[in-house]
C-alpha cells in the first residue's frame, strides 16, 4: 500500500499500455503524436463525467471518478465470474444464486454501493481502507489490473478516432444546434450514429491485433467487454441506455462482442462475463428478468438484449418528441 490514492497507483501504466497494445498500433499513434494529438491523457478530479476527448487541445480527458467506478465494476465481475461459484447456492451452467450471507459476497455489494456513489455530486472519493483496491498485490488484484487497462486503451482508442478522424467538425454544427433547444433532422441523428460507429470500429481495430495469440486476444475482448459495461454503469438512469445521437450502450457492447470468434472455452467465460454484468445492471436498475436456466449463453443473452432493447426503444421513442443533449464521448 502507498499514500496514493489507490487508483493513482495505476496512473503511470496508462500510457504505457495504451501505447504497446500491439506494434501496428505503436506505429499508429506515432504517426499521430505531435500533429493531431497534442498529448494522450488529461485526468480530471472534479464531479463525475465520462471520458471524452478535447478537440480544443487534442486530449483524451479520463474522469478520476470515473475510474474508480470502472476499476471497481471490473473487479466484482471478474470475482464473480470467476470465484464465487463455489460459494453460490446454486449453480448451472447459466445461472447462479450467490449466498448474500457469504463475507466475499457483502463485501462485493459494499465495493459497488461505493464506487455507485462516486457518482453523486456530493460523494467522497476516498477509497474505503477495508475494501479491495487496485494498490494491493494479490493474484486477484493483479488480473483486476490487467483487464482494467485493456478496457481503459479501448476507451482511450475511440476517443482517439474522434481527434484524429476530425469528427468535431461535423459535431460542432449539431451541438450548437441542441445547446440552443433545436431538434436535429434524421440526417444529423445518422451522422452522429456513424461517426460514433466509426470510433468504435477504429478502438477495435487498434486493439486487436492479427499478431496476438488466443491468450491475449481473450483478455483484449474482454477488456473490450468490461469498457462497454462500464459505460453503462456510468448511467445515470436506465433511461439513459439510449440516445438519439449515440448507439444504444448495449448495443456497442453486444456489436463489439460479436466481431470476432475466439475456442469454445474462451467464448463460454466472455458470455459469461458479459450474462453477470448485464444481471447486475438489471437488477440495480429494476428492469425485470426471468431467473431460469436457459439451455445455453446464446438464449441468455439473447434475453437480456431483447429486454434492453424493448426498454431502450420505449425511451427512444419518448426521447423523439424532445431534444437530447449529445454526450460528451
Amino acid at each position: 500500500m502507498t499514500d496514493r490514492h489507490p487508483i493513482e497507483t495505476l496512473y503511470d501504466r496508462l500510457i504505457e499500455t495504451f501505447e504497446n497494445t500491439s506494434e501496428a498500433t505503436n506505429t499508429r499513434l506515432r504517426k499521430y503524436k505531435d500533429s493531431q494529438l497534442s498529448s494522450y491523457i488529461r485526468i480530471e478530479t472534479d464531479h463525475f463525467s465520462t471520458p471524452f476527448s478535447d478537440h480544443e487541445t487534442k486530449e483524451i480527458v479520463l474522469n478520476k471518478r470515473f475510474l474508480c467506478l470502472m476499476w471497481c465494476l471490473n473487479y466484482i465481475i471478474l470475482e464473480v465470474t470467476e470465484n464465487k461459484s463455489r460459494t453460490a447456492i446454486k449453480v448451472t451452467d447459466t445461472f447462479m444464486v450467490m449466498d448474500s450471507e457469504d463475507a466475499e459476497v457483502r463485501e462485493l455489494d459494499q465495493l459497488l454501493d461505493w464506487a455507485l456513489s462516486l457518482k453523486l455530486p456530493d460523494c467522497q472519493d476516498e477509497w474505503p481502507k477495508i475494501l479491495p483496491n487496485p494498490a494491493m498485490t494479490n493474484d486477484k488484484i493483479k488480473i483486476a489490473n490487467i483487464i482494467f487497462m485493456d478496457a481503459l486503451s479501448y476507451i482511450m482508442f475511440h476517443e482517439v478516432a474522434h481527434i484524429v478522424n476530425g469528427h468535431w467538425e461535423s459535431y460542432k454544427e449539431i451541438s450548437l444546434k441542441l445547446k440552443k433547444g433545436e431538434k436535429l433532422n434524421n440526417q444529423e441523428k445518422g451522422l452522429c450514429m456513424q461517426l460514433e460507429q466509426e470510433a468504435d470500429t477504429f478502438a477495435y481495430e487498434c486493439m486487436l491485433s492479427t499478431n496476438d495469440d488466443e491468450v491475449t486476444r481473450y483478455h483484449k475482448q474482454l477488456g473490450i467487454i468490461m469498457a462497454g459495461l462500464s459505460s453503462m454503469f456510468a448511467l445515470q438512469a436506465s433511461t439513459q441506455l439510449v440516445f438519439l445521437t449515440h448507439p444504444s450502450v448495449h448495443v456497442r457492447i453486444f456489436n463489439s462482442r460479436e466481431r470476432t470468434s475466439f475456442s469454445e472455452g474462451d467464448e463460454f467465460r466472455l458470455d459469461r462475463v458479459m450474462n453477470v454484468g448485464l444481471s447486475i445492471f438489471c437488477k440495480l436498475y429494476q428492469i425485470q428478468y426471468e431467473d431460469q436456466n436457459f439451455s445455453n449463453f446464446n438464449s441468455l443473452l439473447d434475453y437480456f438484449f431483447n429486454l434492453l432493447d424493448s426498454s431502450s426503444t420505449k425511451e427512444l421513442q419518448k426521447l423523439s418528441t424532445k431534444n437530447h443533449p449529445l454526450p460528451r464521448n
